[in-house]
């Protein structure tokens, strides 16, 4: 999609984290935005700031485990500014630690949100996109979706699942055209979300390193630009454990089981149990 300007995206989970990011990334390309987080997110703050850079700004409340509010949400967002040309799936949730302290309740959270209600509001938008022959949907993945650190098992999980997801869509689609699909995977940013929340007491392995979040909204806008399959934001060169984690499942398991790895998880866990 060469030209953004004059587009219309919905952008889901926009009030927090990775959100307000992403959304001023695509109002500077002058995108039209519709808005929305959970009901009594703060959303009013970004969309004036947003509205005094040209575009429109439209804003929702909508709990996307709710199978209906995603059919309202999808209907109210076409009436609102017209049909759809992009939607981000940004939305998610994140639990960390050890697996076993995971809920049922957190497990049917996490999977209803960052994998099922990405699969279905893209359901429900991409037959619209089909039929105008153009459109754009980019997904927000992860690095825990290409590799597999430990105490994120069930948040991994659903970002492999996102990944695969968005790839087989390509492969359905004809390679991307003329509607596009992006998976998108950052690795540990900076603060903002999951990782964000814990840096003051736990720091990303050096051999990783964080990245800003405004280089994830910025990779958005090159994702769908470019139509590209898979975008990883990583500061290091991680494309060889991504590799790794691919050809020699065994071996990739060693390396996080080195002592820098380790030591970093297990302080991750610890400090998430703190919050």
């Amino acid at each position: 999609m060469d030209e953004l300007r004059g587009r219309n995206a919905l952008i889901t989970g926009a009030g927090g984290g990775l959100g307000g990011y992403i959304a001023r990334a695509l109002a500077a390309e002058g995108v039209n935005l519709a808005l929305t987080d959970l009901p009594g997110a703060a959303l009013d703050g970004l969309a004036a700031e947003l509205q005094g850079r040209g575009v429109e700004v439209r804003c929702a409340p909508a709990d996307l485990g709710d199978v209906d509010e995603r059919q309202r949400l999808a209907a109210w967002a076409t009436e609102a500014l017209a049909p759809l040309d992009i939607l981000v799936n940004n939305a998610g949730l994140e639990f960390g630690g050890s697996f076993l302290r995971t809920t049922e309740e957190e497990l049917e959270a996490i999977v209803a949100i960052n994998l099922l209600a990405v699969m279905d509001l893209t359901r429900i938008v991409l037959p619209g996109m089909l039929e105008r022959e153009r459109g754009h949907i980019a997904n927000m993945a992860s690095l825990a979706g290409k590799v597999s650190p430990a105490y994120l098992a069930s948040y991994a999980a659903t970002k492999h699942g996102v990944v695969g997801f968005t790839h087989a869509l390509r492969a359905e689609n004809g390679g991307g055209k003329p509607v596009g699909f992006s998976a998108i995977c950052p690795g540990f940013v900076s603060r903002v979300g999951m990782y964000g929340r814990l840096e003051h007491l736990v720091s990303a392995p050096r051999a990783l390193g964080t990245v800003a979040p405004e280089s994830v909204g910025d990779a958005v806008v090159r994702a769908i630009r470019k139509n590209l399959a898979e975008v990883i934001v990583n500061k290091g060169p991680v494309r060889p454990l991504v590799l790794l984690n691919a050809l020699a499942p065994r071996l990739a398991g060693r390396v996080w089981r080195l002592r820098p790895m380790r030591e970093f998880a297990e302080g991750y866990a610890r400090a998430r149990d703190r919050l």
